[in-house]
């Protein structure tokens, strides 16, 4: 009998609790991160610093495939007059540049995105930062990304207050 009514009281207990979080009602909130990230004053910035850099990547690589492209023509050119050997040596160096090219190609791609993370980064942290003050300060328990959105009935649109935590407009 005492054990049936220590079950009893613990059963009630964990009702009493669970209406309790219930009732305590999550909040939902979404942003648009993309475009916040945007109008941050640092990213024009960073953006125009990532053009230049990748003018000048591209500056590089079209001088590298020029250099390939006139060994490459001046080997078809004059192959037929090269002895066996010197043919053979002249190919292996066009198609060690147009290897060169290739990887210059990779490492400038890798380049352009390590130096986009770099720039950005700080952009993303600061917005991530405010996103989150807004969403602590105003009681949301949830915050998505409108890129990631499906449908959102009882969602609160936080864009504007997160503009005015980083003071952009």
């Amino acid at each position: 009998m005492k054990r049936i009514l220590i079950v009893a009281i613990a059963i009630v207990a964990l009702m009493c609790m669970g209406q309790k979080a219930m009732a305590q009602k999550a909040k939902f909130g979404h942003v648009d991160y993309a475009g916040l990230v945007k109008l941050a004053p640092e990213y024009a910035a960073a953006e125009a610093e990532l053009k230049l850099y990748a003018d000048s990547l591209q500056k590089d690589g079209e001088a590298l495939k020029s250099e390939f492209e006139k060994k490459y023509n001046e080997f078809q050119e004059k192959a037929s007059t090269y002895s066996e050997a010197v043919r053979n040596l002249k190919q292996n160096d066009v198609e060690d540049m147009y290897n060169r090219l290739q990887a210059y190609a990779e490492v400038a791609q890798e380049k352009l995105a390590d130096k986009n993370t770099t720039l950005l980064e700080p952009i993303q942290k600061k917005v991530m930062d405010a996103i989150k003050e807004v969403a602590k300060a105003n009681g949301y328990t949830y915050v998505f990304d409108v890129s990631t959105q499906l449908y959102n009935s009882e969602s609160d649109d936080l864009t504007e207050k997160v503009k005015e935590k980083l003071g952009v407009k």
